[in-house]
């Protein structure tokens, strides 16, 4: 449960410094980044009020499935193409607006059976229909898939350009890419029926998450100036 809080309150922090760097100087970089660290941290907080209450209700339910399971990194992944590209993360983001409203429809209207979940307040996708073009639990693959890489790929792609440069700048990216890599792992491993490590992973992912926004927003202003 201490696991649970540690994540939900670093996440509401992370947004915080994002959405008060968005309103100092905006850009497509930080308004991605925004909308999806407050995804991500409705996700952490729905999950973490159903371990309170010893059950989920279907509303927090949907909502942790939409903004943690189905879209948990999508936007920071978008936001990360932002920072190289904004004009190739706004095509891309038009790209995926059909499938991103499609999958939020799949999400309020699918028929919903807790009683199928592992346990009261499991975070699994089993109380959805089987995976299938019709069911939420096909379209968070294809999602993650995408956000992970977006977001692990520029990480990676960033540190190696500046480790010489701006090895404090270097050492957020850095921090960044080991994020999504967990993050990543902890869903993959929730897919393949693998439960219980979420908290560790959720509070260990945005830890590095944080603390890798704060040594980059210490070094220089992301690309340029645009952060």
């Amino acid at each position: 449960m201490l696991l649970g809080f540690l994540a939900a309150l670093l996440s509401w922090a992370l947004f915080g410094l994002t959405l008060a760097r968005y309103t100092r100087r905006p850009s497509w970089h930080n308004a991605l980044y925004s909308l999806g660290l407050f995804l991500f941290a409705l996700a952490v907080s729905a999950e973490l009020l159903a371990k309170l209450q010893g059950a989920w209700t279907p509303f927090l339910y949907r909502l942790w499935y939409l903004t943690g399971a189905m879209h948990g990194v999508t936007f920071l992944g978008l936001g990360s193409l932002a920072l190289l590209n904004p004009r190739a993360a706004r095509g891309l983001l038009l790209l995926l607006l059909p499938l991103v409203l499609y999958g939020l429809f799949l999400v309020l209207t699918a028929p919903l059976d807790l009683a199928r979940l592992p346990a009261p307040y499991a975070p699994s996708g089993a109380a959805f229909p089987p995976p299938g073009l019709t069911s939420p639990r096909l379209w968070t693959i294809p999602f993650n898939l995408l956000g992970t890489l977006l977001m692990a790929g520029v990480a990676l792609y960033t540190t190696a350009l500046f480790w010489r440069k701006n090895p404090l700048r270097a050492q957020g990216t850095a921090l960044v890419f080991l994020a999504a890599l967990v993050l990543a792992s902890t869903s993959t491993l929730n897919r393949f029926g693998v439960v219980g490590l979420e908290e560790l992973g959720r509070a260990l992912g945005v830890g590095l998450l944080f603390l890798g926004v704060v040594l980059a927003d210490r070094s220089v202003r992301y690309a340029g100036g645009r952060a």
